[in-house]
């Protein structure tokens, strides 16, 4: 089975996948790769054949192979030209078959040349406090460009920063990462109150999940560090508004929120991946609760960035309704 995983996660990666999907149906199981937008079928597996190579997945990712009736979620580290972090998740099915999913992601952190369209978001780090929030759908590259902006800031600016993620996706040398353990202790509560005393300039956290984490962030950002995080809402006003559903008030929203982002990661008609996004400002957030929770007539949201593109031939009609 050894031999098996590693032919088909090399094949992966040199296809440049970011997961691999093992589906039953019936007497075999597809295996398919997702390459950018597209999920592509690589080839099958007879049932025996594959729960042989479950069984190994589960054991070299320290899951429980004898449990195929609950969701399961581990972490192994495989070796190529690099490390790579794969992270092995499983999901019970009908008829005691079981589905899995591997992500891959590089272990190290890998700075990628970006279009001039986000160069300038790196100026949002040469502030001294604020918060700073990504969103957009899972794989749209939120976890990517708040890396860009952590290693631009630890190159050019000299800050102390630590992040607290669940888990760590990728390493940045000389950036404090602390991954969460709910298990050994290591949660939001106790990391915060831990960070919080090793005089950081630049906080990130991966991910407001709810209202105790949205209330530790808040207090960070107005209490003299920078801190930048991701949330899910479908685009910028959808980030307003879910922050107030957590007990957010509309001046802790002012007084904090120097940036929103809602971002989508197209493919254009050429193949080439480009970040497309809206942003909210600071002045927007103020004329969004001045104004009966209206941005200004001249934002322009994803939808007319994306109709822009597909009227200069970028993408297709499909594709742009695709992304909205």
């Amino acid at each position: 089975m050894k031999l098996l995983f590693n032919s088909m996660i090399e094949k992966a990666i040199n296809k440049d996948a970011s997961d691999i999907h093992f589906i039953p149906v019936d007497k075999e199981v597809l295996i398919k790769f997702r390459i950018r937008d597209d999920l592509k079928s690589i080839e099958t597996l007879q049932l025996n054949t594959y729960f042989k190579l479950l069984t190994y997945m589960k054991y070299q990712a320290g899951l429980d192979v004898s449990k195929h009736n609950a969701a399961q979620s581990g972490r192994y580290i495989y070796k190529l030209k690099q490390i790579y972090f794969l992270r092995i998740s499983t999901l019970p099915l009908s008829l005691g078959n079981e589905s899995c999913v591997i992500r891959i992601i590089p272990q190290h952190f890998q700075k990628q040349k970006h279009n001039q369209n986000i160069t300038h978001l790196y100026n949002l780090m040469n502030k001294k406090q604020g918060l700073i929030l990504l969103s957009g759908p899972t794989g749209s590259g939120k976890s990517t460009l708040m890396y860009h902006m952590l290693s631009y800031a630890k190159e050019h600016l000299n800050l102390n920063i630590i992040t607290i993620e669940d888990p760590v996706e990728q390493l940045i040398n000389g950036i404090t990462q602390i991954s969460l353990n709910e298990k050994a202790g290591i949660n939001y509560e106790t990391s915060f109150k831990a960070i919080l005393r090793c005089d950081p300039d630049i906080i990130l956290i991966g991910e407001i999940r709810d209202a105790n984490v949205a209330k530790h962030v808040i207090q960070a950002s107005l209490s003299g560090h920078l801190v930048l995080s991701t949330i899910h809402a479908s685009n910028c006003k959808g980030v307003i508004l879910r922050l107030l559903e957590m007990g957010i008030t509309v001046q802790q929203l002012i007084q904090s929120i120097i940036s929103i982002l809602n971002q989508r990661l197209i493919t254009t008609k050429e193949g080439v991946r480009e970040l497309v996004y809206e942003q909210v400002k600071k002045e927007d957030i103020y004329h969004f609760f001045k104004n009966s929770y209206t941005l200004p007539k001249d934002f322009h949201n994803l939808s007319y960035k994306l109709n822009k593109m597909s009227k200069e031939g970028m993408i297709c009609e499909t594709s742009m309704e695709r992304y909205l």
